[in-house]
């Protein structure tokens, strides 16, 4: 089976069924229908029109067949974060959010808020909890301090155990 590699941008997405597919633009203004879109097992994303990924097309040669089309990558080049430390990873969005794991950091930033959602939260180590005014408030195991706009004694319910 022959095939080939080629450069595409990213049209649209449809993620309601079992395989997400997009419509991609290729080669001379090819148009590709329902290519599927191989992402990672534990990571979902859909991409902003205008991504730029690699293309993969086999069979459909000239023996006819059916021809398999797939697409890897998908990188919009205003949206990705850029400069960043070796050895690092994040996770983002086209909206500015980003988790990121730098050396034995994990960092969330968001534009609006943060929301940490689970049936128990238990606090090990140091959580830093800080705004773009420079306050934090920053949890030690048995111990809370603030520092700035953020203070605990003006909070209307503080909950402790």
């Amino acid at each position: 089976m022959s095939g080939r590699l080629f450069r595409v941008e990213h049209v649209e997405t449809d993620d309601k069924g079992d395989l997400q597919t997009t419509t991609l633009l290729g080669p001379a203004g090819e148009e590709l229908k329902r290519v599927h879109r191989l992402q990672p097992f534990g990571f979902h994303s859909s991409v902003p029109k205008g991504a730029h990924g690699l293309g993969v097309q086999f069979g459909g040669g000239p023996e006819g067949g059916r021809r398999l089309n797939m697409v890897l990558g998908l990188e919009h080049p205003d949206h990705r974060p850029k400069n960043r430390e070796v050895g690092s990873t994040a996770l983002y969005d086209a909206n500015g959010s980003i988790v990121s794991l730098v050396q034995q950091n994990i960092r969330v930033v968001h534009s609006k808020a943060v929301h940490i959602v689970a049936p128990e939260i238990v606090l090990e180590g140091t959580v830093y909890l800080g705004g773009k005014s420079g306050a934090k408030l920053v949890h030690r195991k048995d111990d809370l301090d603030s520092d700035g706009d953020i203070a605990v004694g003006s909070a209307s319910k503080v909950y402790a155990v």
